[in-house]
């Protein structure tokens, strides 16, 4: 699925929202729906209770700042999980870069960990962020 499909596609494609660059929309890698529903179902297992929270109700450069603190491998390759049938696959970098664009309050609940599943990233539509190693 290209991106502009994605169902979520709408957030970084629309003038009233954002619109990301096409060199960052063409790293946005939709999962297929078997394969988005295996990521959301690990996604699942995580743990989330012995984290560093952080309020996620800041700037967009204050959070790139908080979150590139907790890990600097801005080359990696996370899985970003909304629900069952929607998660894709970015650069940590980019994520970073545009996290207000992946994350909206008071909807969202997003879940990112890279391959390696070292750490994880939770993003609970309060506005809160915790970091799990």
């Amino acid at each position: 699925m290209k991106v502009q499909e994605f169902p979520l596609a709408w957030r970084w494609t629309n003038s009233g929202y954002s619109v990301l660059p096409e060199t960052v929309l063409s790293q946005l890698q939709p999962l297929a729906l078997q394969d988005a529903r295996r990521s959301f179902k690990r996604s699942q297992t995580f743990q989330r209770h012995v984290g560093i929270t952080h309020s996620a109700d800041i700037s967009d450069q204050d959070g790139c700042a908080w979150l590139r603190q907790q890990h600097d491998g801005l080359g990696d390759i996370v899985t970003v999980a909304w629900s069952p049938d929607l998660a894709l696959r970015t650069s940590w970098e980019i994520f970073t870069e545009y996290w207000s664009d992946f994350c909206f309050p008071s909807s969202d609940d997003v879940v990112v960990w890279p391959g390696s599943e070292r750490w994880v990233l939770f993003y609970v539509h309060g506005e809160q962020f915790e970091y799990v190693l």
